[in-house]
């Protein structure tokens, strides 16, 4: 009896809300996602959107103590750390969210390319990835500087130096990432709005445009090309139910990540050198994800160091307009495979050499 009322119950709040604001047929568009049977994703874009939802959270309560001057910043960051409940745990969280994210983007563009995913009709979606990735790149260094304790300072320092080395542009992107001719007060400023204004908006709004193109798209099928026009006759490969089935094994992933998330927060917290002393630069080095660049300008010149990664990435950003080939089998694209294969072992050895040096 008691189940029967609750149900009729949940049946009219359901019909009130409905009857106020006519979500109902929306929230049924939601739930439809074209998934097909073969589709490989490991969760990466999943697993990515949810750690941006870590980072919100922990970087709004991060900022309710933060003070984002080169006077109080130092001190702002010990006291979340030592005297504010679970402080460090938050802060802990934040930092390995921010860098499993960009793991994650990496990784979720790089199974997109070797499944060909890439191609029509989802050569915008791909685009607009690759817009994320770099939106994901620019939290990393905007946000590294704000502890300004000395790594943090000098690789910034070190960071807008390459940035400065941009042939044509360079000085100018450099005063524009400084706020003058120095890491100081303005770059922290500058950095400070970036980072929890100007790159939320921006990666808020591409996301949702991906999010939008994912669903009107649905998934790519690994194993066959996308037909230019749908007929019954090529239209019959068998569909992975999106809800329950597909957000649930997401929901699952999201679980796993956030019990090793805080694991790995426990385990090894996020540290914090001395302050910022101008005057010592010790052994400066961006952080990871930018140790690859950071090694190549050591064997190449400043310019073509500094070239090649832009023009690499405005080649990976059109890349889906080049590839015409329909072939989607790895082993149909062993050049374009094997080329891309041996570009991420030679990026994934200089950032090891680049960590170890």
């Amino acid at each position: 009896m008691a189940t029967g009322q609750t149900a009729g119950g949940s049946r009219r709040t359901t019909r009130w809300l409905d009857d106020r604001t006519r979500l109902a047929p929306v929230l049924a568009a939601m739930v439809h996602v074209r998934i097909p049977m073969t589709a490989r994703t490991w969760y990466f874009g999943g697993i990515a959107l949810f750690l941006f939802g870590i980072q919100v959270v922990t970087g709004t309560l991060l900022a309710l103590y933060y003070k984002p001057t080169p006077e109080a910043a130092y001190e702002s960051v010990q006291f979340i750390t030592s005297d504010v409940s679970f402080g460090w745990l938050i802060r802990s969280v934040h930092h390995w969210a921010a860098n499993l994210m960009i793991l994650f983007v990496v990784l979720h563009l790089l199974r997109v390319f070797f499944q060909a995913a890439y191609k029509y009709p989802r050569e915008v979606t791909w685009v607009v990835g690759c817009g994320l990735l770099l939106l994901t790149l620019g939290f990393g260094f905007t946000g590294y500087l704000l502890p300004w304790d000395q790594r943090a300072y000098w690789a910034t320092v070190v960071g807008t130096e390459i940035a400065g080395g941009v042939p044509v542009i360079g000085d100018s992107l450099l005063l524009l990432l400084r706020g003058g001719s120095d890491v100081s007060g303005a770059t922290m400023s500058r950095f400070f709005g970036i980072h929890v204004l100007v790159l939320p908006l921006a990666l808020g709004g591409m996301l949702a445009l991906h999010l939008v193109l994912v669903h009107q798209l649905g998934l790519a099928n690994p194993k066959k090309p996308e037909p230019r026009v749908r007929t019954a006759d090529n239209d019959d490969e068998p569909l992975r139910p999106f809800f329950p089935h597909y957000i649930l094994d997401e929901l699952v992933a999201w679980y796993i990540l956030l019990a090793v998330l805080v694991v790995l927060a426990s385990l090894y917290p996020a540290t914090l050198e001395e302050p910022a002393n101008i005057l010592d630069a010790g052994h400066p080095k961006p952080e990871w994800y930018y140790l690859a660049v950071y090694e190549m300008l050591k064997f190449l010149p400043k310019d073509i160091g500094i070239l090649a990664p832009i023009v690499g990435l405005g080649v990976v950003i059109v890349w889906p307009f080049l590839d015409r080939s329909p072939e989607v089998l790895a082993r149909r694209r062993k050049v374009v495979v094997g080329g891309a294969t041996l570009i991420v072992l030679a990026l994934v050895f200089l950032t090891w050499r680049g960590y170890v040096a």
